[in-house]
């Protein structure tokens, strides 16, 4: 099978996100010609990894590319739920000509009766508004009904998980940015180590080979792959139970997959994200390396965090006892 070459700003096409891209190329062309939008609100929602906040980012890239005169807010659930005021009023989030509402299962009760109002307010001027889930509004029994029914009365959009073509079209774009040679079967063996449908496992292996990839003369074969992971101490496949450590620890502090394995220094997050590798450490007996791997990061950064959360833990009766019930529950 071919690799799929359609793009939208940068974002890859591809069958299990064709429909979302669909819908917000047709939100960008109603927020450029000032027109009321087809659907509103439209409701992105998956699992972890299928693209959600990559490809409403690529929405508001694609209008501030386009023209100067054009507002975006982007706003992270999360945030809002950390932030001391729980703040969903702001009238720049009223006014502004994109909305992108990220992860709305994690608003609280408070900030999710703000969100109607917002969604109200803003559907009465017309504005367009994306909000992105990890399930669609009838699942989301946690939130209040005035809230979903909102949310269902817009276009609502399943991305599904990633299918083995999808994920060998992103490491093969992947790879040509990185400037990494693999030859078919790398390239398809390393598609293959991936946990959950998404790619961020097989991106953080293909990091790990552009270290080396210098060092031979012509593209790597799978058994130069597999042994320049091996001679590092990366895993060769994912773990299975690392993911289920990831989930569950986000879960017990109110981030989402997405943030936990992230880039963000926020405190909020940076916690359970150091929690999550002191237990997988703990749990699994993986090498620090391997458990790098498995987070996107070096082993020096596991070593720095399960001594930090020894440490924490140590003095913190409190934190103590959420780590010892999320290692119960573990099991």
């Amino acid at each position: 099978m071919g690799t799929p070459t359609a793009r939208w700003n940068g974002f890859l096409v591809l069958p299990e996100n064709r429909v979302a891209v669909r819908a917000l190329r047709s939100v960008c062309r109603s927020v450029l010609t000032r027109r009321r939008p087809g659907a509103n609100p439209v409701v992105l929602h998956g699992p972890p990894g299928t693209g959600k906040s990559r490809l409403s980012a690529s929405l508001v890239q694609q209008l501030a590319n386009t023209s100067d005169g054009v507002s975006a807010q982007v706003v992270s659930a999360g945030d809002v739920a950390r932030a001391a005021d729980e703040g969903l009023d702001d009238d720049a989030f009223v006014s502004c000509d994109l909305l992108a509402l990220e992860d709305v299962q994690h608003l609280s009760a408070r900030a999710a009766e703000d969100a109607t109002e917002l969604l109200d307010r803003r559907t009465a001027r017309r504005r367009a508004t994306v909000v992105t889930a990890s399930a669609g509004p009838a699942q989301l029994a946690h939130l209040p009904q005035r809230l979903t029914s909102r949310l269902s009365s817009g276009l609502v959009v399943r991305l599904e998980p990633l299918g083995a073509p999808s994920r060998l079209a992103i490491l093969t774009e992947a790879a040509r940015q990185r400037q990494v040679r693999l030859t078919p079967d790398a390239l398809e063996w390393l598609a293959s180590q991936t946990t959950g449908g998404g790619v961020r496992t097989t991106l953080g292996l293909l990091q790990n080979l552009a270290q080396v990839a210098a060092a031979f003369p012509g593209p790597l074969t799978r058994a130069d792959a597999q042994q320049a992971l091996a001679d590092s101490g990366q895993p060769t496949s994912a773990p299975p139970d690392i993911s289920g450590i990831v989930e569950r620890t986000a879960a017990a502090f109110g981030v989402t997959v997405k943030e936990l394995l992230g880039a963000s220094r926020l405190r909020g997050v940076m916690r359970p994200r150091q929690i999550a590798m002191y237990l997988a450490r703990e749990l699994t007996g993986l090498s620090l390396p391997r458990l790098g791997a498995a987070f996107g990061r070096d082993h020096t950064t596991v070593l720095h965090a399960c001594r930090k959360v020894e440490a924490e833990v140590a003095a913190d009766l409190s934190l103590a006892k959420q780590v010892n019930d999320l290692r119960t529950a573990l099991g």
